[in-house]
């Protein structure tokens, strides 16, 4: 398990301030505020962790980010963000998708780092 992180979100701000935090901590971190070059960075830099924005507000949704990221790297450990609320029905397809854990944001980053890290172990 490496220590690379991939976070996509279109939140410039909040992806910014997750790249510090986590650089901080140890992690290799690579953001992206589109699907489509988070995708892009899957590919180039292969990381095993990926921080998700289940609603992203240009181009592909975090629904085919998540189904697309996962037939490229089945492997990858991905966790979802979304700031709507965990619907059962949402959380579920996520799950079933591929995804290990959906967090509701806002997330502290102590928070946030202690579900990554859990996310390791999975």
């Amino acid at each position: 398990m490496n220590n690379k992180l991939l976070i996509i979100d279109d939140e410039e701000v909040l992806i910014r301030n997750y790249k510090s935090y986590f650089g901080r901590k140890g992690y290799i971190v690579f953001i992206s505020l589109t699907g489509e070059q988070g995708l892009e960075l899957l590919k180039e830099h292969d990381p095993d962790l990926m921080l998700l924005d289940l609603h992203l507000k240009d181009g592909i949704q975090g629904m085919e980010v998540l189904r697309e990221a996962i037939a490229i790297k089945p492997n990858l450990k991905v966790a979802i963000l979304t700031g709507f609320g965990q619907d059962e029905e949402v959380r579920n397809a996520c799950i079933v998708l591929g995804a290990k854990v959906v967090l509701k944001k806002p997330l502290a980053l102590d928070v946030l780092k202690d579900e990554i890290e859990k996310l390791k172990t999975l």
